[in-house]
């Protein structure tokens, strides 16, 4: 008997521990959720033994667990897992990030470990068929895959409330995807999505529409839309449809130029479906193949709803196939103002176009957080020494030079109630650097993230950092925010980037040395120009060739003269 424990205990958990009473060998020994009063009713309810908060518990106690939480906790919970060489069945989708998943199926193989993602209509019987069908040239060449799966949702249910990993296509997407993965395979040229968003920024409906060298594919995802829920394969000979519920196969029909020419085929359907997957799971874990969802499948799938999550959030969305470079003010408009101050802030954010603002975070003596770029004050202001030496009220005392003006040091307050209109109204995002390498400033990343929080700023901010620990800091303080790797050189950024789990790079640009790797494919890269010339600076400006930087993977630049590239229609490939 394999000993299966149960992470989370929503409604599939309910659902898995009801098909999971009629698998042979396996037993549910035990069920973890981080509130224990929760753990203990799931229990109780469906006679598990045994009830924990505490994930080492499982360790040692089973063989198996079936990870059945939130989306965004899938990858920590798998990882620590296999880690204990601990078989995976994780609920679609698997990660949210497609270097999330390669990590754990390369973890998972070394390991000895199965790691399975459980999309139970790719282990049912009538759907194994139907791809057999399409794939034996019945229809002929397949030149198009649709697949559509929606449902009219409650507004106060999960899917609808979790403003960053909600949503129609985050729920349902895997789904459709499947199809397209197994009959067109994983190397589409270009993915377009096209949503239908609500009040707290969710899809109520997505369409998802891929470009392959020689066929279409489109997903069609909606919880406040109601469409027919049907697959249709369509090739050159003829097609096949199955109407709803495809994602349930029991039935489907090969159709050709001849209606009165067609073909019916039925299969058996036993229960929820999920004793499929399970049974399947099972005998992955005993030596057998199960390949119903290859690590391939599984991995493209992941980068697609990494993309489609950076398309919905406003963040740059890395996909195959072409998109506009996107400029970020450095520092703010620092060529025709100040840099890091309220001028140059409100100069930036009235560009139309602009994707957004990078400022740059230290600390005074009294623990306020300051805008300013360098550890000490003697560049941009009146003044003379370090940052970390002055009072809040000391450092509003100095003066920047503005032309024929004066003006002062800004708080992280002062910008935030600035720019809170331009990113709530436009979109516009903010990457705080934390100015921690040379100077470890202690407790910023808490002081910053709370302030961020208390103005309600969360989905517009990016915190960057040259310091690896820091960006660690700021993931275990809040585990959703949103992060990017400081250094000189791509691959640098790359390598601290794996260690640390950030979700963007941030290299100069003059260490774009490489062509961009295989497993950064998705991973928004941002270009920092650190040659151009800042306000009230000699020296001749030189103009910068964007279409370079986009033959690294560039999709982003930080440049102190946004106003001189927005105009420029630079396509990425």
């Amino acid at each position: 008997m394999i000993r299966v424990g149960i992470i989370g205990t929503g409604r599939i958990a309910q659902r898995f521990q009801s098909e999971a009473s009629v698998v042979k060998d396996m037993v549910l020994s035990i069920v973890y959720n981080p509130h224990l009063c929760s753990a203990e009713h799931f229990a109780k309810d469906y006679t598990i033994p045994a009830y924990t908060n505490r994930l080492e518990d499982l360790f040692g106690q089973v063989e198996a667990v079936y990870i059945a939480s939130p989306h965004e906790t899938h990858y920590a919970y798998a990882k620590q897992m296999l880690e204990h060489r601990i078989h995976v069945l994780c609920e679609k989708p698997l990660v949210l990030q497609g270097i999330q998943a390669e990590e754990l199926f390369q973890l998972a193989a070394t390991q000895g470990c199965v790691l399975m993602e459980a999309i139970k209509t790719a282990y049912c019987p009538g759907f194994a068929a139907m791809i057999e069908t399409a794939k034996s040239g019945v229809i002929g060449s397949i030149r198009e895959v649709e697949a559509c799966f929606t449902r009219l949702t409650p507004t106060n249910v999960r899917e609808l409330t979790d403003a960053t990993y909600g949503g129609s296509f985050t729920e349902m997407g895997t789904y459709t995807m499947l199809p397209l993965m197994k009959l067109l395979g994983t190397a589409y040229d270009h993915v377009d999505f096209r949503s239908q968003q609500i009040g707290n920024g969710l899809d109520g409906y997505t369409r998802a529409e891929f470009t392959y060298a020689h066929a279409y594919g489109a997903c069609k995802t909606g919880l406040l839309v109601k469409s027919e829920g049907q697959l249709l394969i369509s090739g050159t000979k003829g097609y096949i449809l199955a109407k709803s519920p495809w994602w349930m196969t029991k039935e489907y029909e090969v159709r050709f130029e001849d209606p009165s020419r067609c073909e019916a085929y039925t299969y058996d359907y036993a229960g929820a479906g999920l004793r499929y997957e399970i049974e399947a799971w099972l005998y992955a874990i005993r030596g057998g193949d199960s390949g119903q969802v290859t690590p391939e499948e599984s991995i493209c799938m992941a980068n697609i709803m990494e993309r489609f999550l950076q398309a919905r959030a406003g963040k740059p969305a890395a996909v195959e196939g072409k998109q506009p470079m996107k400029i970020w003010a450095h520092r703010g408009s620092s060529f025709a103002y100040p840099e890091n101050t309220l001028e140059a802030f409100e100069a930036a954010a009235k560009l139309a176009g602009l994707t957004g603002i990078e400022l740059d975070v230290q600390l005074t003596l009294d623990g306020e957080p300051v805008v300013i770029h360098d550890e000490y004050v003697d560049r941009t202001t009146d003044g003379s020494g370090a940052v970390r030496n002055y009072t809040l009220q000391q450092i509003r005392n100095l003066n920047i030079a503005a032309g024929d003006h004066h003006t002062a040091i800004p708080t992280l307050r002062e910008v935030f109630t600035l720019l809170k209109p331009y990113c709530e109204h436009d979109g516009l995002l903010m990457n705080i650097e934390l100015k921690n390498s040379v100077i470890r400033y202690e407790g910023m990343e808490e002081k910053v993230l709370r302030m961020v929080r208390e103005y309600e700023l969360e989905p517009y901010v990016w915190y960057s950092s040259f310091l690896p620990e820091s960006l660690e800091t700021v993931k275990l303080l809040n585990p959703e925010a949103s992060t990017g790797v400081l250094a000189v050189s791509l691959e640098a950024c790359l390598a601290i980037a794996r260690e640390v789990t950030a979700d963007a790079v941030h290299p100069y640009i003059g260490g774009l040395d490489a062509a961009l790797p295989q497993d950064a494919r998705g991973l928004p890269i941002r270009a920092w120009n650190g040659e151009e010339r800042f306000f009230g600076q000699e020296g001749e400006f030189q103009e910068r060739d964007l279409k370079r930087y986009a033959a690294f993977g560039v999709t982003d630049v930080f440049t102190n003269v946004p106003e001189r590239y927005l105009g420029e229609e630079i396509e990425l490939s």
